[in-house]
């Protein structure tokens, strides 16, 4: 089995990530080989980052970063659930990636994005950031459009969209079981 973490990818009230997430985790969970934990970083209560040392040190000296790389380290594989802010993606997810690093090495990554153009411009700038983590990000993307796959504000994502999740959790659960035997060798 694999542990999964579904990352919200926002902390803005009332945004459509939650939906989002909620529907990425249930076809997650419809997957007997792997188990899917919600995670929202809002809950560790980050502020802007406050670590005088690079996460990739790993000399944590505060609390709520030492709470929220532990909760991370638990974890083979993650997929991030972004919308698309600006071309890129949210600040608040931005912040509460820099506080942390070796949780994510060795270890397996899918992006779920949303947004005007689907998103793909947020996923684009997050595997540079995972690349930098030592994390491999899998080529398939989840990606949904905010004009054909939300109504009357209800994620509600069409067929063609929501295939995308099939290859994706293939390919999550494929290469998250080769990592987690190499980090166990």
């Amino acid at each position: 089995m694999l542990n999964v973490a579904i990352i919200a990818g926002t902390s803005r009230p009332g945004a459509l990530n939650g939906q989002v997430v909620d529907w990425v985790a249930a076809r997650t969970n419809e997957n007997e080989d792997l188990n899917a934990t919600v995670m929202d970083f809002s809950a560790f209560d980050l502020p802007l980052l406050d670590e005088a040392i690079p996460g990739g040190a790993h000399q944590y000296q505060n609390e709520h970063t030492k709470a929220w790389g532990a909760e991370l380290d638990k974890y083979d594989a993650y997929i991030v659930v972004t919308p698309e802010y600006n071309h890129s993606f949210s600040g608040s997810l931005k912040n509460a990636l820099d506080f942390v690093s070796i949780e994510f090495n060795n270890k397996v990554v899918a992006f779920v994005s949303y947004g005007a153009d689907k998103g793909v411009r947020a996923t684009e700038a997050l595997r540079l950031v995972f690349a930098n983590y030592r994390t491999a990000a899998i080529r398939g993307a989840g990606a949904f459009s905010i004009f054909t796959d939300v109504k009357d504000g209800k994620f509600a994502p069409e067929e063609v969209s929501s295939q995308t999740m099939g290859p994706l959790l293939e390919d999550l659960r494929a290469w998250g079981e080769a990592f987690k035997a190499m980090r166990q060798a």
